[in-house]
């Protein structure tokens, strides 16, 4: 049975030569997590592609791997299920699927999937990707563009993204513990680590603030209504920012401390960076990027922030060596983007919960 891409893909010559620094088997997971991408849209099912693999289709130049499909749809779970037994049997690339209990946060209207295939790399048969479906569009602007990853993965299949400005607000909802993001406690050590790194690298396309704004509020509103809670965005910025900000201080990676939400970041690290091409990310890049996303919710709250301000910042265009602030970090980077946040957000003390 044919697949949607050509056959070389899966071959094993090909994943070890697209592995980068990453392990052939997460290589392996990622080109099917692509196929499986093409293979829904073959088989009928409209929906979103969200989440940490869509960018491998948005950035230029990806940075990561991830072992699983995000999507959002209208489509009812029996739909989506027989499109499942329909792409099983008309492609054969997957051998079966099972439904999987979503363990996060049960309540919400999701619908999530293993898809099993023959592994190249791993003995035995549960070998899989995961799928995991939002039962309601979001409220996106997106565009369509070809399931493509570099040499990794081509096929003409076109499928609906987000932009650039709507993945970023999704993301940004997702961090704050105390609020919508994930919540501590649940082994997800790595995962709100993931969506800071993308948010960082996000922003390097330059989406338009006052896009991401709209977007956020946007998401908001939906996740509200979704989770049955009220958060303003003002509280979702200030959870967000205690966040990002629990890193800051700390030199160095703690072996432990009395905050759950640092431990988890400290702990998250390692997992965290087997899935990314480049070796060598340590606790120091994760506090820039940490400062990235927290200047990047800054400027969704305050809407007196312009493009200028914000690119202008990350391009330290803007010289923040003479602004006074109550805090004192070490690497002038993190400085930098700390000390802008500060100016913009200093009515609340985010600073004070590390």
């Amino acid at each position: 049975m044919p697949s949607i891409a050509d056959k070389r893909y899966f071959s094993r010559e090909h994943i070890e030569k697209c592995a980068f620094n990453t392990s052939s088997f997460l290589t392996e997971q990622a080109v099917h997590c692509l196929e499986l991408v093409a293979e829904l849209v073959e088989c009928g099912l409209s929906y979103q592609f969200k989440g940490g693999n869509s960018l491998l289709l948005v950035l230029d130049e990806p940075k990561r791997f991830s072992i699983d499909v995000d999507i959002a749809t209208d489509f009812s779970k029996e739909k989506i299920e027989e499109v499942l037994d329909a792409l099983v049997q008309k492609y054969g690339v997957f051998t079966r699927w099972e439904r999987r209990q979503h363990k996060t946060k049960p309540w919400l209207p999701l619908s999530s999937y293993h898809l099993y295939f023959n592994s190249l790399f791993e003995e035995g048969d549960d070998v899989s990707v995961m799928l995991d479906v939002q039962m309601r569009r979001s409220p996106y602007k997106t565009e369509f563009k070809k399931v493509t990853c570099g040499d990794v993965y081509k096929s003409d299949t076109l499928v609906e993204l987000p932009l650039p400005s709507s993945i970023i607000s999704d993301k940004l909802l997702t961090l704050g513990p105390s609020t919508l993001g994930i919540p501590t406690g649940k082994g997800k050590h790595a995962q709100r680590l993931k969506h800071v790194f993308d948010v960082s690298r996000l922003l390097r396309l330059k989406p338009d603030i006052a896009a991401v704004r709209e977007s956020f509020k946007a998401c908001l509103e939906q996740e509200n209504d979704l989770q049955n809670t009220r958060y303003t965005v003002a509280e979702i910025v200030q959870d967000t920012l205690a966040f990002c900000w629990s890193v800051a201080l700390h030199n160095e990676k703690p072996i432990s401390s009395n905050s759950v939400v640092l431990d988890e970041n400290a702990n998250g690290l390692i997992p965290f960076s087997l899935h990314l091409f480049d070796r060598g990310y340590e606790w120091e890049n994760l506090q820039a990027d940490m400062a990235r996303a927290a200047l990047c919710i800054s400027a969704v709250g305050n809407e007196e922030v312009t493009n200028e301000m914000l690119y202008g910042c990350l391009e330290f265009a803007v010289d923040m060596s003479k602004r006074d602030y109550p805090f004192s970090i070490i690497n002038s980077e993190v400085c930098h983007y700390w000390g802008t946040v500060y100016s913009w957000w200093k009515e609340e003390m985010f600073w004070v919960e590390a």
